[in-house]
């Protein structure tokens, strides 16, 4: 059993293998708790976090009482009604097993009943199954929909994002949720360095976004982990890049300072041009003459939102 799903204390129903995940080990759990605390976690603003599902590519933990522990959880008179993070952690809530599990309508429901506040992160377009349930939410408890797009080529984004879905097909789904007035944000993520980071490319895809009807982006660049087989990939496929790879990462995981800052810098004026910046920034532009610090680095691999 990998370590990631040894840390969840949870009661083992049963596992079983799905015809159409064969190699996937999916084991169904009755969690003792969902909220989780975050504050020392700096990649992100939330103090809390959820997941419904735990696990990687090969074997999966699924919650099958996640909905009514969350709403046991929110019951208790010392709840704040915190922002909770759904997806920001953990594995996608709309990945490959949602279609079959159906937790996430349970979930935002729970929510929206404790008048908690939810940010909900997302690469798939199953997300619009839920989009009557998020239309009524939103009226109820402030809704924060974020869709990763990793780029508008069909196979570099299989490579980023395999569990997710085609470009055209998130993109599709920010254009319908924005048409429900939820005012998706789009998180470009993970933007891979001299693969899909070029300016054309994110006048692109931000063309697109904008299209769209996105309200706000940011931009998350590859986090190299050693056991992702990303670099073997890159080895195979794009040899040429990979002494630039090894001079950009060196031994570490994230993209220098510097790299980061040229990024803002070649995304910034891209950013107001197709109108994904927020007003506020582009009014405090438009008093000074000071350059833009609409984009601003909270992590060595994460920019915030424009």
């Amino acid at each position: 059993m990998s370590g990631v799903l040894e840390l969840v204390d949870t009661d083992l129903v049963r596992t079983l293998r799905l015809p159409e995940f064969p190699r996937l080990a999916v084991h169904e759990v009755l969690a003792s708790a969902m909220l989780r605390s975050v504050t020392v976690e700096r990649a992100h603003p939330y103090d809390y976090a959820l997941e419904t599902m735990v696990g990687d590519d090969r074997e999966m933990r699924v919650r099958m009482n996640a909905a009514a522990v969350l709403r046991r959880e929110l019951r208790r008179r010392s709840w704040r009604r915190s922002t909770v993070a759904v997806g920001v952690t953990g594995a996608d809530p709309y990945g490959v097993l949602e279609e079959r599990y159906r937790l996430m309508p349970g979930v935002i429901s729970a929510l929206a009943e404790s008048n908690t506040p939810f940010a909900l992160y997302t690469g798939s377009d199953l997300i619009v199954r839920d989009l009557s349930l998020l239309r009524v939410v939103r009226h109820a408890v402030p809704t924060t929909i974020v869709v990763t797009v990793p780029c508008l080529d069909d196979d570099l984004s299989r490579r980023a994002d395999p569990d997710g879905s085609l470009p055209a097909a998130r993109i599709d789904a920010v254009r319908r949720l924005a048409d429900a007035g939820l005012e998706p944000h789009v998180r470009i993520a993970p933007l891979l360095p001299c693969l899909t980071d070029s300016s054309s490319q994110l006048d692109a895809l931000l063309s697109e976004l904008s299209e769209a009807g996105a309200a706000r982006v940011s931009v998350s660049v590859l986090q190299l982990d050693s056991d992702d087989g990303y670099l073997d990939w890159l080895a195979q496929e794009h040899p040429a890049l990979l002494r630039r790879y090894r001079s950009l990462y060196g031994r570490g995981s994230f993209v220098p300072a510097d790299y980061a800052v040229r990024l803002r810098e070649r995304m910034t004026p891209l950013v107001r041009e197709h109108g994904l910046a927020k007003p506020d920034e582009v009014a405090a532009e438009e008093e000074s003459s000071a350059p833009s610090a609409a984009v601003d680095v909270v992590e060595p691999e994460s920019l915030t939102l424009f």
